[in-house]
């Protein structure tokens, strides 16, 4: 399978691959691919968060349960 990237995005793969970030071209494209599933859950979620709201299912807010779950996701890869 053959892909075709913008100039600006073939730069920045060669750049990454130069400065030792990724190893080559398809462990950065599989982590572009990763995001961007990440990226579609995200955005479920969040659809699936407001359609709950609309629905007058929301729960009181607790801020900091909230700052003690971003915090234990950004700690997780």
């Amino acid at each position: 399978m053959s892909s075709s990237l913008s100039p600006e995005n073939e730069r920045y793969i060669e750049h990454a691959i130069l400065a030792g970030v990724y190893q080559d071209r398809g462990e950065i494209l599989d982590k572009a691919v990763e995001l961007l599933r990440r990226r579609e859950q995200l955005l479920r979620d969040v659809n699936r968060g407001i359609e709950q709201l609309e629905r007058g299912e929301g729960k009181p807010f607790d801020t900091e349960k909230i700052k003690a779950v971003v915090r234990e996701r950004l700690a997780t890869p």
